[in-house]
């Protein structure tokens, strides 16, 4: 036969034909085995199926409730606030509808895009601070230093302070004449009398760093985590070779934790570009608007100018633009991973 088909015998069409017929046979010969089973093996795969079935309803019988109460104080609320945000509704009364006047509205006033700006600013500048900060206390403290763990709780306790008591505290600590900031920088000769919070020009970067000293501890948790899994053969062999510290670190240390440095840095950016507390606690939005980011904004207009539609529009495009990143985000740590 093989060597019939190398001289080209039979035709192409009756060796599509013979083909045919044998894939045919094999079929008829696989529902005869399906048809000749015996009856117990059929009564056992019944049963496997109904034990599937059955494991599906509980499923869905246990995971009801959580979907209930996700669709009773999540989607329920979003879906009255994308209502809201299309009629000036004032807290009392009906709502009526107003179409995109809200959306119009922001986009051509003078609060809605300044106070974009500063946020993408605030979370920018907050979020490289918190992971340079946080990579190097994890490189520093997974070196094997003595007295590893008293670092790894010292760092971590700003994370478990109240925000909004340490923006109180911080809000003191840049008081022109009584705070400690001051204090400091006049025993060091660069002037005691700066007015951090009262500054248009100056008055963001405080907020910056309290959020810094506030976050870092999370990340650095998880950056010291995924540090303390590489493997110690691997710096003890780029030792061997003459490797130096900072080219261990940059050269390996931070290739092999990369996965999980795109996927923190991510979270911080989004945490960041909601943050409230800290900014509120310590100048409420203010000198003027110098600090008034996306949720002071929706803050104000809710709560003090009783203007629940414009609020729900801010906070619905800044929902949309936290989407946006958290889905780039998603498709960066995945392709991270892959190439990782």
């Amino acid at each position: 036969m093989v060597g019939a088909t190398a001289t080209g015998w039979p035709p192409p069409a009756r060796r599509r034909a013979m083909s045919d017929t044998t894939e045919a046979t094999r079929t008829n010969e696989m529902d005869t085995v399906a048809v000749v089973l015996p009856p117990e093996m059929r009564k056992g795969g019944r049963r496997r199926i109904g034990i599937v079935r059955g494991r599906r309803i509980i499923m869905a019988v246990t995971i009801l409730p959580a979907v209930l109460l996700i669709a009773a104080f999540l989607w329920a609320p979003a879906v009255q606030g994308i209502r809201i945000s299309f009629s000036d509704w004032r807290g009392l009364g009906p709502i009526e509808f107003i179409g995109l006047e809200n959306y119009i509205d922001a986009f051509t006033g003078s609060e809605f895009l300044p106070a974009l700006w500063l946020t993408v600013v605030y979370a920018v500048l907050s979020t490289a601070g918190i992971m340079a900060v946080a990579t190097l206390l994890a490189a520093a403290v997974s070196a094997r230093v003595r007295g590893a763990a008293f670092y790894r709780v010292v760092w971590f306790l700003p994370g478990i302070a109240p925000i909004a008591a340490a923006g109180v505290f911080w809000a003191t600590a840049f008081q022109p004449n009584i705070g400690v900031v001051n204090v400091i920088l006049g025993a060091l000769g660069l002037g005691s009398d700066h007015a951090w919070l009262a500054g248009a020009d100056t008055a963001l970067y405080p907020t910056v760093f309290v959020t810094i000293w506030a976050s870092v501890g999370f990340a650095f948790l998880l950056l010291l985590g995924a540090m303390e899994q590489v493997p110690v053969s691997i710096y003890e062999a780029a030792r061997v070779d003459g490797a130096g510290t900072v080219r261990r670190f940059f050269g390996m240390t931070l290739p092999m934790i990369r996965p999980v440095f795109v996927v923190t840095m991510v979270l911080e950016m989004i945490w960041q570009f909601n943050g409230f507390t800290v900014i509120w606690a310590m100048t409420q939005g203010g000198p003027g608007f110098a600090t008034s980011v996306l949720p002071v904004l929706v803050y104000r207009e809710a709560f003090q100018q009783l203007n629940f539609g414009m609020a729900s529009a801010v906070a619905i495009m800044g929902g949309i633009i936290l989407i946006a990143v958290g889905m780039f985000a998603m498709r960066l740590s995945r392709s991270k991973q892959e190439e990782f």
